[in-house]
């Protein structure tokens, strides 16, 4: 198999990775403060990454490289990131926060053009757009009430991953895929920490109740473990062989993860219009990764 290949593989994993995420995040949610959830989270990531260094399974080295700038990609994702997407959330209605998101492809596709100076054929760009399309109809339900600052943290959030996705493929060359999540969840579990601690000085319970109960750690260990460790490395090691706007587009794989999820396991309603929605999706992603072979395949 190609790289290309391998990587489009490894794009679609953390896909499915991140889309069962939000039922760990559910999980998780019934029991800790959201500040509490990112400072545990990240910091287990951390450590694991850790272990791992330790066990002399995985090596970094960051003597004469530019970690300014990969620290800076580390407070875009997951820093700003989850704030902004936590938020935007928060402030507005689950659908129109799902299309929001949906337009992570699109602003991949542009930040990869204009700042990596990616090439983008008519067909990408359609397929591209399609994504988004699918996204909307799979999230779609009524909008409600607009909110402006929701609506901005939602913006915040598209341009945090895009940026992220250029920044992550601008380094590739530089430092690892392993190098790169280790500075990610350095940074989750530093930030998020120091908020945590903030927000919740002086309440022990805070944080000492969470802490004591299985089905908590049971969450941790999916979104620290899976989601941020295993899925971001695999989404590193993707932009290593493919364009930024590719790797953006594989993960609206993620919206028919989660759609499929709160259907079978939550029970949430299904429409004929999310169907149509899925498959729209995969088509897209199908027809992107097609596009992308071609590419790859006359360079």
């Amino acid at each position: 198999m190609s790289n290309s290949g391998k990587a489009t593989l490894a794009a679609v994993a953390s896909s499915l990775i991140f889309g069962f995420s939000f039922l760990a995040a559910k999980l998780a949610l019934d029991r800790a403060e959201p500040s509490v959830l990112l400072s545990v989270r990240f910091l287990t990531a951390f450590l694991l990454m850790s272990l791992l260094l330790l066990t002399g399974r995985q090596k970094v080295s960051f003597r004469g490289k530019p970690v300014g700038k990969l620290l800076l990609m580390g407070f875009i994702q997951p820093v700003i990131y989850f704030i902004c997407e936590t938020n935007g959330i928060a402030l507005t209605t689950a659908s129109f926060s799902g299309v929001m998101i949906g337009l992570i492809p699109v602003a991949g596709v542009i930040v990869g053009v204009l700042f990596l100076k990616e090439r983008c054929s008519a067909l990408q760009a359609l397929f591209t757009a399609g994504s988004v399309v699918g996204v909307a109809m799979t999230t779609t339900g009524g909008f409600g009430n607009f909110s402006l600052p929701g609506f901005l943290y939602l913006v915040g959030a598209v341009l945090a991953a895009a940026t992220f996705t250029a920044i992550s493929r601008s380094l590739s060359g530089v430092f690892s895929a392993f190098e790169r999540t280790y500075a990610m969840t350095f940074m989750g579990a530093t930030v998020f920490t120091l908020t945590a601690l903030f927000r919740n000085w002086g309440n022990a319970a805070a944080w000492m109740q969470p802490l004591t109960q299985p089905g908590f750690w049971a969450a941790i260990l999916y979104l620290a473990g899976l989601s941020s460790v295993c899925a971001f490395l695999l989404f590193n090691y993707a932009v290593n062989h493919l364009s930024a706007g590719h790797a953006s587009v594989m993960s609206n794989v993620t919206t028919v993860v989660s759609v499929l999820a709160g259907i079978f396991i939550l029970g949430d309603t299904f429409t004929p219009l999310q169907l149509l929605g899925i498959a729209v999706i995969v088509l897209s992603v199908l027809g992107v990764s097609w596009q992308n072979g071609k590419q790859v395949s006359k360079t």
